[in-house]
């Protein structure tokens, strides 16, 4: 029940009371939740009955969870999972629409590696394109994606804070760095996205976070 019930705060109920969800949620599982520090509850403004109106707050932890094990975490086969299941299959519809991804990006995720050797033959036609190489990054662009590479592995179409990214190009001039990342989004195949949840800003955030027309930006992703 512990599984079902972060999943559903995870797609529909992140920040809701529980009179706001989509799916009835077991009380002791979303206590087990909170011991665990996968969840925070926010309590409610009765102060005779907190719980009233307690709103919860998927944390860090929480979304390192589904990061690392949510997809392959199992429930129990209800209507209810099923439609978790209908939820998420919609928002990766949205969010593969908004960042022009094909389905194959989800059914045949590739680490930078495959990525290069599957695109070695194109590379020549591509005004501006350099071969693979092991020296260090020149340009400061190239830094940065080597950056970001080493926060997730070597994985792509991963979103990372930019307080990490800041973390590894060391010295490298903010200035520099900011309007690097967001020429890098004007061109495409790099998006910069807020902290949605107030509540999961860290002051490191505070430090990394740059402005993008005027609106705060703390996520970064480069999707090829």
């Amino acid at each position: 029940m512990q599984v079902f019930a972060l999943w559903v705060l995870l797609l529909t109920g992140d920040g809701k009371p529980l009179s706001q969800q989509k799916a009835k949620l077991d009380r002791a599982a979303l206590k087990g939740l909170e011991n665990a520090r996968l969840i925070t509850v926010e309590p409610g403004r009765r102060k005779k009955n907190p719980a009233h109106g307690a709103k919860f707050h998927v944390t860090d932890e929480g979304w390192a969870w589904a990061n690392g094990q949510g997809l392959a975490a199992a429930f129990a086969r209800t209507r209810s999972a099923a439609m978790l299941v209908e939820e998420l299959l919609a928002r990766l519809g949205k969010y593969m629409e908004v960042h022009g991804l094909a389905l194959d990006h989800l059914l045949r995720p590739r680490t930078v590696e495959q990525a290069a050797t599957e695109d070695a033959s194109t590379r020549h036609e591509t005004p501006g394109a350099s071969a693979p190489r092991d020296a260090e990054p020149a340009t400061l662009e190239e830094q940065i994606r080597a950056a970001y590479l080493r926060v997730t592995g070597g994985v792509m179409n991963e979103v990372i804070r930019l307080a990490l990214l800041r973390a590894q190009l060391g010295d490298a001039p903010t200035d520099a760095v900011d309007a690097a990342l967001r020429q890098m989004q004007r061109r495409g195949g790099a998006v910069l996205y807020p902290i949605d949840d107030p509540q999961r800003i860290r002051p490191e955030d505070d430090a990394a976070a740059l402005r993008v027309s005027g609106e705060r930006r703390d996520l970064f992703c480069i999707t090829r």
